[in-house]
């Protein structure tokens, strides 16, 4: 049973379980979100009230995504204000996000990494990786003596 000062906390869940937006449903209910989060990370019971608003939120919204793509929706077109027929469309882009989220191993980007030419990519040891940073440093050494003798030179004219 909650306490009077609990008393938001089932109608906050049921308006995150239809707008998926914390903000928009603690301003629903008269709190702000950082009553929510406050509660969510000391009331574990209201932790897992809240994963499965949130996640009847998510899969509200995955079904109109796949209604959008794959079903489609009718559209109006509109000549001189008015509504004269309707066409049907479907978003490709929805369409290709559920694809990448539901067969990652075949539509997913990916990325290939390869090292020179398109060969494997070269590990080093960590000796061979302290000989090339010294080697660097070296360099750079150098490289401000060099800098540092052409200031001087500078200065005399």
């Amino acid at each position: 049973m909650a306490t009077p000062t609990e008393h938001w906390i089932p109608a906050f869940l049921e308006a995150l379980r239809t707008q998926g937006v914390v903000a928009v449903a603690a301003r629903a209910v008269g709190i702000s979100p950082s009553t929510v989060y406050t509660r969510r990370r000391n009331d574990a019971d209201f932790a897992a009230a809240f994963d499965d608003a949130m996640e009847e939120a998510v899969d509200m919204a995955e079904a109109e995504a796949w209604r959008r793509a794959v079903t489609g929706y009718d559209k109006p077109v509109i000549h001189q204000g008015e509504i004269t027929d309707t066409y049907r469309v479907h978003s490709d882009e929805l369409l290709k996000f559920i694809l990448q989220g539901r067969r990652k191993h075949v539509f997913a980007q990916r990325t290939e990494l390869t090292g020179a030419y398109g060969g494997p990519v070269a590990l080093q040891d960590d000796q061979a990786r302290a000989a090339r940073v010294a080697q660097l440093l070296a360099l750079a050494q150098e490289r401000a003596a060099q800098a540092a003798e052409q200031n001087d030179e500078d200065d005399l004219f």
